[in-house]
């Protein structure tokens, strides 16, 4: 998995995003244009979404360190719950622009890297 790390890191927000408009806005299943239509709709959202990588990586590299220290549950625990809620949170941060999307991605990623700061001072 050590080549794996970076691809995650960088793709995980932008794969969230899709996923959650996907649930949020599904193809119509009685028009046959549709699938072409999403697929248009993926090309022109692809500059927003390279514009979200970035901002993944802050949860990304806390729980990479919380993994690190051999917190392998809890980095995972905390990578998956605070994803979900860093998704949901830049869905509505997208509305106001990239950087409220980053600063909103920093803000949740908080409670990962003080973990890993009291974990690395008393452990």
């Amino acid at each position: 998995m050590r080549h794996g790390f970076w691809p995650l890191a960088l793709l995980w927000l932008p794969a969230g995003v899709v996923v959650q408009a996907v649930a949020r806005f599904p193809p119509e299943s009685n028009s046959d244009p549709g699938a072409g239509m999403w697929m248009m709709a993926a090309i022109m959202s692809a500059s927003s979404l390279i514009v979200l990588a970035p901002c993944g990586l802050p949860l990304a590299l806390g729980c990479r360190k919380l993994w690190r220290l051999g917190y392998r549950r809890v980095a995972w625990w905390l990578g998956i719950s605070l994803g979900a809620l860093t998704v949901a949170a830049s869905v509505f941060a997208g509305l106001l622009g990239p950087v409220a999307i980053a600063v909103c991605a920093l803000l949740v990623s908080m409670p990962v890297w003080m973990a890993w700061w009291w974990l690395a001072r008393h452990a």
